[in-house]
């Protein structure tokens, strides 16, 4: 197997062990869309393609996005993200307890 075969492969294994733990995972993180396929990799949370374009507009400073599977990770932006502990541990470092969390808007929605 070639050597980018094999580290899509790691990838995806890691992001599938993610949903595995934590179901909310399996969720974007900003409006709650089912099935993300982007992800922050400094903020560690899984973003839909509407959320991962309003995050790439904040700026790399605060958030780099990246896809699940269309971008190669490196071994340490994996484990990075993996410590990060996902959508709940961002949510609860960043939200508290705040009910209902707001919900993004982009641009165009105002």
């Amino acid at each position: 197997m070639p050597k980018k075969e094999k580290d899509y492969e790691r990838q995806k294994k890691v992001f599938k062990t993610m949903v595995e733990k934590d179901h909310l995972n399996g969720y974007c993180c900003e409006c709650g869309a089912k099935g993300p396929q982007w992800a922050s990799t400094n903020l560690g949370v899984f973003l839909c393609q509407r959320c991962s374009g309003i995050h790439r507009n904040l700026g790399t400073h605060i958030s780099k996005v990246k896809s699940l599977t269309l971008d190669n990770w490196t071994t340490e932006q994996l484990e990075e993200f993996q410590s990060l502990g996902g959508n709940s541990s961002s949510n609860q470092k960043y939200f508290g307890s705040i009910q209902p969390r707001p919900t993004p808007l982009s641009n165009s929605d105002m």
